[in-house]
């Protein structure tokens, strides 16, 4: 049995007449009753019980297939749409790995609204990492994209482009010396003690650290934490401060103010990053929209 012995058999159902049936279908009154005379044979049941020439009426076979026939060709036509619709990308799931920082900017969020209102039927799930786990994730796949600090290079099978540069602030606990002043200066901050993310997690930081201190000193970090928010929360408490790009001091934690810091040899650099051999329609349209969207 094939589709068209349902929408063959649905369309006489529905007029009880071969010639006007066959007429909607765009077809031979011929075909039609050859079409319906074999979905007859395949169910081993006579559907229909002739008026005239061409008139007919449902038998109770009949009346009890229509129904279900309806609903066959209901969620045929809705497979039928769902996979054109995913091929066009406009249906689907995009995974969205992301750090503390890309989150912070308003580039994130942004690009999930634009293609969210012109693709409403694609959801998004997100996933906080470091950059180096969201580069595996890439590579094992259990993420399409990912927004990280900008590598020197990328792995082999990965691709990216940078989205946007912010300069280094330092989070300063409230009562520190530091707190005084509206900007720092890249000296002032040679002698203090700093606090970094975990050594697995801490890509980058020393590059951070040496952008913002004078060259041939030596930072010293004497604590460490897993995430960016505990980070911050050691500098409200007091023990030390940290170096952070500009998206970060949108959050708040009681004791920590920020201070731009002047003077800095580079500024921090967001990346995203995908497969290079991506073939998902909906996570190649999303990345498109990303590259219009970036920082010229």
């Amino acid at each position: 049995m094939e589709v068209r012995h349902l929408r063959y058999f649905v369309a006489v159902a529905e007029e009880l007449h071969f010639s006007r049936a066959a007429e909607r279908l765009n077809i031979t009154p011929p075909s039609l009753s050859h079409g319906i005379a074999a979905l007859e044979t395949m169910l081993g049941a006579r559907l229909f019980v002739r008026r005239t020439k061409s008139a007919v009426a449902l038998t109770q076979a009949g009346k009890r297939f229509f129904e279900e026939a309806c609903n066959a060709l209901r969620h045929f036509e809705h497979a039928e749409l769902a996979g054109r619709q995913a091929a066009r990308g406009e249906i689907g799931t995009i995974e969205v790995g992301y750090m503390h920082a890309a989150s912070c900017s308003a580039f994130v969020p942004q690009s999930i609204s634009a293609f969210c209102n012109s693709s409403p039927g694609v959801n998004f799930q997100l996933h906080q990492m470091d950059t180096f786990n969201q580069m595996k994730a890439l590579l094992e796949g259990s993420i399409d994209v990912a927004f990280i600090r900008k590598p020197q290079r990328y792995p082999s099978g990965l691709g990216g482009f940078l989205i946007s540069r912010h300069p280094f602030w330092a989070a300063v606990p409230k009562n520190h010396p530091l707190a005084a002043q509206s900007r720092i200066s890249r000296s002032s901050l040679d002698n203090e003690k700093f606090i970094a993310l975990t050594l697995e997690k801490e890509a980058g930081f020393w590059g951070n650290l040496t952008a913002v201190t004078s060259p041939g000193s030596s930072p010293q970090v004497v604590h460490r934490a897993p995430d960016s928010f505990s980070v911050l929360t050691l500098v409200g408490a007091g023990l030390g401060i940290s170096i952070v790009s500009e998206p970060l001091r949108r959050i708040d934690i009681p004791g920590v103010v920020y201070r731009r810091i002047v003077g800095a040899s580079r500024q921090s650099e967001f990346a995203v990053s995908y497969r290079n051999n991506e073939s998902g329609t909906a996570v190649k349209a999303y990345i498109d929209l990303l590259r219009t969207m970036r920082e010229r």
